[in-house]
């Protein structure tokens, strides 16, 4: 940016030093001239060559191209040997703008070659691939011949051991529900004996331990009694509780516990048959296992091959395609790059001859005003 920024400001200080400067002595037909000349450059095909080159530098600031193409008639238009220093220097930028167009121009037509020639080695690199995916094509047929056989014999196994492991779950499931439920009963009734319960009995504040309880209670269908009883006993602090507030909650603990190793005795009751059923679960789930893994084998095989075959396949198609849309390719490679060097040769030929003419004229070459 700060490079752009001193090309700018040099190209303006130039520009306006030119404009101010008076032209050298003994130029009167220049002087003359002035006006006509410039007008008859902005018509003059010469000088359109050349402001067309400007047009086309891009990667210079706008403002510099519009300098650049205001200062050009009085430049360029200026015959060589009576240039003074800034109208020479105003020529000097523009030949070096010039030639940046053609550097460009040169890089395009160097870039379109590249690629010409990658069209060019892929047409043998394809033929190699088309060859090759052939060979593949047919191998891989044949293995997966073979495999599809092992892959059924493997399927069927596996269905089987699926049904057995199937099977085997149902029957736990339907086994092992009154067991799990009675566990869960009694956890919760340990939960209200120990911790619930004992809360009733020695805390201060009771009454959340009395909520916990009431629906332990229900479940349990206890006394009318006892249930009607609890709240007032729940009520009242442990130190102000009496005799009967005591047995109230003593028959509630009996109650709980009793309740407790009934649930316990039928899980310890459960437990062996829980187990056969569970080891045949997991002598089912082994045996799946295994047949699954064979299926798996079988099924990765059987898929490995059927892939090397589409991929042979897809080869050889892709290759196939390629080759036939190589040719458009490299025509439009060939068009894109003879396209560039036309353009490269006709700017050399106008933009860069009109310069040169422009650049290199003297008073001797110009043509008289008013001759015939």
């Amino acid at each position: 940016a700060h490079a752009r920024e001193v090309s700018t400001l040099s190209c303006q200080k130039t520009l306006s030093s030119a404009k101010e400067m008076p032209a050298k002595k003994g130029t009167k037909r220049q002087v003359e001239a002035a006006t006509p000349v410039a007008k008859k450059s902005r018509a003059d095909a010469t000088f359109e060559g050349v402001a067309e080159a400007i047009q086309q530098a891009v990667d210079i600031p706008e403002v510099v191209r519009t300098m650049l193409l205001a200062g050009l008639p009085d430049g360029l238009g200026t015959p060589r040997d009576e240039r003074h220093e800034l109208q020479t220097g105003i020529v000097s930028m523009i030949g070096e703008v010039v030639l940046g167009v053609q550097a460009k121009l040169q890089e395009g037509v160097d870039a379109e070659a590249t690629k010409v020639g990658g069209a060019d080695g892929r047409r043998a690199e394809l033929g190699g691939l088309l060859a090759k995916a052939e060979a593949g094509l047919n191998a891989a047929a044949q293995d997966a011949q073979a495999l599809a056989a092992a892959h059924a014999a493997a399927e069927a196994t596996a269905e089987a051991a699926a049904a057995k492991l199937a099977e085997s779950q149902e029957a736990q499931r339907a086994g092992d529900a009154a067991m799990e439920q009675a566990q869960q009963s009694k956890a919760r009734l340990e939960m209200g004996l120990n911790v619930h319960l004992h809360g009733v009995v020695e805390a201060e504040e009771c009454e959340h331990h009395h909520q916990a309880l009431l629906p332990l209670l229900q479940e349990l269908a206890l006394d009318q009694s006892l249930m009607s009883a609890l709240p007032s006993v729940c009520a009242k602090p442990p130190s102000e509780r009496g005799a009967f507030d005591a047995m109230v909650l003593e028959q509630l603990g009996k109650t709980l516990g009793e309740k407790v190793a009934e649930l316990a005795m039928f899980v310890g009751e459960a437990a062996p048959a829980a187990q056969q059923r569970a080891a045949a679960v997991a002598e089912a789930q082994a045996g799946a296992e295994a047949a699954t893994a064979s299926r798996a084998s079988a099924v990765a095989a059987l898929e490995a091959s059927t892939l090397a075959e589409q991929a042979a396949k897809d080869a050889g198609q892709s290759a196939a395609a390629a080759l036939a849309a190589l040719e458009p390719e490299y025509m439009a490679a060939t068009q894109a790059r003879d396209e560039k060097r036309a353009a490269l040769e006709y700017f050399k030929a106008y933009s860069v001859g009109s310069f040169e003419l422009l650049r290199d004229k003297t008073s001797q070459t110009v043509a008289p005003t008013g001759g015939a």
